[in-house]
C-alpha cells in the first residue's frame, strides 16, 4: 500500500570504498545486479552514492580512466530518509527531485535502497508522474492543463483495484503539489516573502482524502513579526495568486470563503492562537460548525514550525475542554449513516427520480467526524482519518477490534464512492457522491449495509461518551 513504510520496500545496499576503482565498482554492481552503490569510508560512514547513470555520464561519456577512484565521481551527501517514511511521500520526493532511487536509514543504522520502479511495480501510481510534471510547470496555464488528467488518473486507479485510501492519498498529493507550485510561481513573481509564513491546506486535502476536484480550503499563518502596513500587500497578492490558480486548475473557490485570500484566514500566529482559544475554550455551536474545517490543517509550504507551535497549543486545549468535546460530538450528529428505523437504507431521490445515498455526507463524513472528535479529545496530532483511528487504538482510546472493523467499513464505503465517480467520468458526467442504489449488486448492498451498521454502532458510542460537557 502507498501508506506503507519504506521498510517494506528497502533492499540491501551494495557498499564500496571510496578508493575502489571505477572498474571494480562497476563489476561489483553488475555481479549484484544493482543500479546503485553506496560509498563508505573506513569507519563505515556514508560518503556518497554512485549509480549506473553516473557510470554512463561521468565515466563512459566523459572518457574517464576506469582505474580512477570511484570517490571522484560519486554524488556527495545523498538524500537519506527514515524507514518510517511512507511510500507515497517517497514517490513525491523522488518526483520533485527527479531521482530514481532513495536511501533509507534502517532501524539498525544500516542503509537500504528503494527505487521508484520498485514502488511503481507494486502499485499503479501514475499520479507520481503527474506530480513530477506539476513540480516543473512554468505557469498557471500548464497547471490547469495538467490538472485535467486527474479524472483519468482516478479511473485507472479504480480499474487497477488500488485501495480507496491510496487513491485518495494520491489525488490529495497532486492537489498539494499544485498548491506548492503555485506558491513557488508566486514567489518568483512577487519576490521572496518579507517574513516567514506557513501556507496551510484544510479539509479533505489536509486529511489526504480528496477525490477528484473539490472546493479549496486554505489559510496562511504569518510570523508574529507581521506588520500590516509593511507586509500585508505582499501576502494578499500571493494568496490571491494561489486561489485564482487553484480555481483555474479545477479547485473551485470555497463557498464559505475559507481561503487565504480572505484576510480573516491570513493572520499572524498569535491571532490564530486566539481563534483556537475561542473555538475551544468558549465555543459557540454555530461558530464551531464553521470552524471545524480548521481542525484538519496541514502545512504544505513555508515555515512548518509556525504550524507545529499552533498545533501543540490547540491540541492541549482540546484535550482539556469537555465542553468543546461535547459540542464537537453534537455537531457530528448532523451526518449519520443512511439507515432507517427498520435497518434498511434511508435513501433520497435524485433529479432523475432514482433512489440514491450520499456516500460523502452519509458515508465517509460520519467516520471522519468520529475520528476527529476522539483524536482532539485525546490531543492526538494526526489529521488523516485512518491515521487518527490507528493512533486512537495505539493509546487505548478505542478498542483495536472496533477500529479494525471501522477501517474495513471506511474502505468499503470509500471504494464504492470512487467506483461510482469513475463510472461517471467514463460516461462523461460530472462526478458526484450520490450513489444510485440500483447500481449495486446484492453483494455490494450487503457490504455497504454492514459497513454502515458498523459506523452507526461506533458513532452512537461516541455520542454517549461525549453526551455531557463540563
Amino acid at each position: 500500500m502507498l501508506h506503507a513504510h519504506l521498510t517494506e520496500f528497502a533492499c540491501p545496499a551494495l557498499t564500496v570504498a571510496g578508493n575502489d576503482t571505477i572498474r571494480t565498482v562497476a563489476a561489483r554492481m553488475t555481479q549484484a545486479a544493482s543500479r546503485v552503490a553506496l560509498v563508505l569510508d573506513a569507519s563505515g560512514n556514508l560518503q556518497g552514492v554512485v549509480t549506473d547513470m553516473d557510470l554512463r555520464t561521468r565515466v563512459l561519456a566523459a572518457g574517464l580512466d576506469p582505474t580512477t577512484p570511484v570517490g571522484e565521481i560519486m554524488t556527495h551527501q545523498p538524500l537519506v530518509v527514515a524507514a518510517s517514511e511512507t511510500a507515497s511521500a517517497a514517490l513525491l520526493l523522488m518526483a520533485r527531485r527527479n531521482i530514481r532511487h532513495i536511501l533509507v536509514r534502517l532501524a539498525d543504522g544500516s542503509f537500504g535502497i528503494v527505487s521508484a520502479f520498485d514502488l511503481l511495480r507494486q502499485y499503479d501510481y501514475n499520479a507520481a508522474w503527474l506530480i513530477g510534471d506539476i513540480h516543473v510547470a512554468a505557469d498557471v496555464a500548464t497547471l490547469s492543463r495538467l490538472s485535467q488528467h486527474l479524472p483519468s488518473a482516478l479511473v485507472r486507479m479504480v480499474q487497477n483495484g488500488t485501495p480507496a485510501r491510496d487513491s485518495a492519498h494520491s489525488l490529495s498529493l497532486v492537489g498539494q503539489e499544485i498548491v506548492h507550485r503555485l506558491l513557488t510561481l508566486a514567489e518568483n513573481r512577487f519576490g521572496a516573502p518579507p517574513i516567514p509564513y506557513a501556507f496551510m491546506v484544510a479539509g479533505s486535502m489536509g486529511r489526504h482524502e480528496q477525490t477528484i476536484h473539490t472546493d479549496q480550503d486554505n489559510a496562511m499563518i504569518l510570523d508574529d513579526s507581521f506588520v500590516e502596513e509593511l507586509h500585508d500587500s505582499y501576502f494578499q497578492q500571493v494568496a490571491h495568486f494561489v486561489s485564482d490558480g487553484l480555481a483555474a486548475s479545477g479547485y473551485v473557490y470555497c463557498p464559505g470563503n475559507i481561503m487565504a485570500s480572505n484576510p480573516q484566514w491570513r493572520q499572524p500566529l498569535h491571532v490564530w492562537r486566539e481563534y483556537f482559544r475561542q473555538w475551544i475554550d468558549t465555543p459557540e455551536p454555530q461558530a464551531l460548525v464553521n470552524a471545524t474545517i480548521f481542525f484538519d490543517l496541514r502545512c504544505t509550504y513555508g515555515d512548518d514550525s509556525l504550524w507545529l507551535r499552533l498545533r501543540d497549543d490547540l491540541l492541549g486545549r482540546s484535550r482539556n475542554s469537555s465542553l468543546f468535546q461535547h459540542l464537537l460530538a453534537e455537531n457530528a450528529q448532523t451526518f449519520q449513516p443512511p439507515l432507517n428505523f427498520w435497518g434498511g437504507f434511508a435513501s433520497e431521490r435524485n433529479a432523475a427520480g432514482e433512489k440514491v445515498i450520499d456516500l460523502k455526507k452519509r458515508g465517509v463524513v460520519p467516520v471522519i467526524d468520529l475520528a476527529r472528535v476522539y483524536a482532539l479529545a485525546h490531543g492526538l496530532p494526526p489529521v488523516n482519518t485512518v491515521e487518527r483511528l490507528q493512533a486512537l487504538a495505539e493509546v487505548g482510546a478505542l478498542n483495536r477490534a472496533d477500529v479494525g472493523e471501522l477501517l474495513e467499513a471506511l474502505e468499503v464505503i470509500s471504494r464504492l464512492r470512487l467506483q461510482h465517480q469513475a463510472r461517471q467520468v467514463l460516461a462523461g458526467v460530472k462526478p458526484d457522491n450520490a450513489l444510485p442504489l440500483a447500481s449495486l449488486s446484492a453483494l455490494e448492498r450487503n457490504h455497504l449495509k454492514g459497513a454502515c451498521e458498523v459506523v452507526a454502532r461506533l458513532q452512537q458510542g461516541m455520542f454517549r461518551a461525549y453526551r455531557s460537557g463540563g
